[in-house]
């Protein structure tokens, strides 16, 4: 269907109805439009709400994105918890429950939180997924999520700091009010299903996050974490990597992410035995 086709059917429903009707059922039938893409994978058809298009790209490159974090879950045992740090609009959340898992996921973009809760929904997985609007840091915190980006599915916005993922100091276009928790903080009022997995996608203030979970990192009932991090910050990387593994955490592999204009590095840590 064409864009013109499109307006030229908005125009006849305003000559109709008037503008005042015509608002509410342009809106509506805009609504019914939004586009669902199925994706077919090995645990079963995912569907995502498709509001714009970085959701409709991160859908249609969910195998291919980082085949690392999808090998990664896929290792997982059923029933395990896996916890999503910085879940977006859920790709991986989605790919984990379909697989068994049991999901926590956690989103502070209120934009990617409606679409996250959307794709929970049109899935049927609110059994297996539980979505949070709050951040990680190293303490609790009333702070601002600091935007870059206010689209759907949109990244690179951090909590409480002005600093995107290379450490360079940036101009949020957006101040969305948060609430910050540490990890270990959370789990010790909240007392959720304690993580086996935990994944932190956040671009920028990994280390707050990990000095709010030694406890947490500690405890032999986590089983693996995945970081991802930019290796434009060598000494970042190295500070992180050290931190982690003096939890009792082993490094494994290093993973590499090709994605034009980011060079980033998945590290996946295990419990040492």
């Amino acid at each position: 269907m064409s864009v013109n086709f499109l307006i030229k059917v908005l125009n006849i429903i305003f000559r109709l109805f008037g503008s005042k009707k015509a608002v509410v059922i342009a809106s509506t039938v805009a609504e019914k439009m939004i586009p669902i893409v199925d994706i077919n994978t090995e645990y079963g058809e995912i569907n995502f709400y498709s509001l714009g298009g970085i959701p409709a790209w991160r859908a249609h490159t969910l195998l291919t994105k980082e085949p690392e974090t999808i090998d990664w879950i896929n290792k997982m045992n059923n029933n395990d918890v896996f916890w999503d740090i910085g879940a977006n609009v859920g790709v991986y959340s989605l790919y984990a429950a379909k697989k068994g898992l049991l999901v926590n996921s956690f989103e502070p973009s209120s934009a990617n939180y409606f679409l996250l809760n959307k794709n929970i929904e049109i899935n049927h997985l609110s059994k297996s997924i539980s979505a949070f609007c709050f951040a990680f840091n190293d303490k609790v915190l009333l702070n601002s999520f600091n935007m870059s980006n206010t689209e759907f599915g949109s990244a690179h916005s951090t909590f409480s700091e002005n600093i995107d993922q290379y450490g360079n100091n940036f101009t949020p276009i957006f101040k969305q009010g948060m609430i910050g928790f540490d990890i270990d903080g959370f789990i010790n009022q909240f007392s959720p299903k304690f993580p086996n997995h935990i994944k932190i996608d956040v671009d920028g203030i990994e280390d707050k996050i990990i000095n709010g979970a030694k406890k947490t990192l500690n405890d032999k009932r986590l089983k693996s974490l995945l970081v991802e991090l930019d290796l434009t910050r060598p000494e970042y990387c190295k500070e992180m990597i050290e931190s982690i593994e003096k939890c009792g955490l082993i490094g494994g592999d290093v993973k590499f992410n090709f994605l034009p204009k980011l060079r980033g590095v998945i590290i996946c840590f295990i419990i040492e035995i």
